[in-house]
């Protein structure tokens, strides 16, 4: 967080010309997203890590309006002292519209919406404990905003610091019993997911042209 912060002071305090994106600029984008929880205690210990990254496409229809689209792809691993091992896979891609407010020379903030869809699986086979493999399909609706940094004409970094969604998921679950026989179960959810000022943060770098 503390690196993320710092990019968002210096791209205030740097002075350089403006760089208006105007209609017909196109960009393609890279991103980044990286957490890792560790929770110890005298003879236990769990790990969780996410990795995601993210290939898209933007094209600026209007001055400072930006039609979005966007493919991605996360590992999340998790691991427990008790030799539970559990890697969850998924793919999704997304469409948005980003409207750009300049604030400070190349320095920008950002409004937008988006909606996009994901589907994961979940393949285990811990030790000492029953296998099972469950997948999920999300539907996602929402809105974001955050801080651009136009470095120059053809590079720009930018992150996502408030987000707000619609979600609804459909989940299914296949485990083998004590009989030696699959059970499966399915779930349904729906809700409102939000974070607040600084959570969660990822980058964007973005080729211009």
């Amino acid at each position: 967080m503390k690196k993320q912060l710092l990019f968002t002071a210096l791209a205030v305090g740097i002075s350089l010309c403006g760089f208006a994106q105007t209609k017909g600029t196109n960009a393609l984008s890279f991103g980044v997203n990286v957490m890792s929880n560790k929770n110890t205690t005298t003879n236990y210990e769990n790990k969780n890590e996410t990795n995601s990254f993210s290939l898209g496409y933007g094209y600026f229809f209007k001055d400072n309006r930006k039609l979005g689209l966007d493919l991605s792809y996360g590992l999340n691993k998790y691991n427990a002292t008790n030799s539970i091992e559990q890697k969850v896979k998924s793919y999704g891609g997304s469409v948005s519209y980003q409207h750009y407010f300049p604030l400070v020379k190349t320095l920008f903030a950002y409004a937008g919406g988006r909606a996009g869809y994901l589907h994961s699986k979940n393949d285990n086979t811990p030790q000492d404990y029953t296998p099972f493999n469950s997948t999920s399909n999300q539907y996602n609706i929402g809105a974001y905003g955050g801080i651009t940094w136009f470095v120059s004409k053809r590079f720009a970094l930018e992150t996502s610091l408030l987000t707000a969604d619609i979600v609804y998921n459909k989940s299914k679950t296949e485990e083998l019993n004590d009989t030696g026989f699959y059970s499966k179960s399915e779930n349904t959810s729906f809700n409102l997911s939000s974070q607040g000022f600084i959570n969660n943060l990822g980058f964007k770098i973005y080729i211009l042209f």
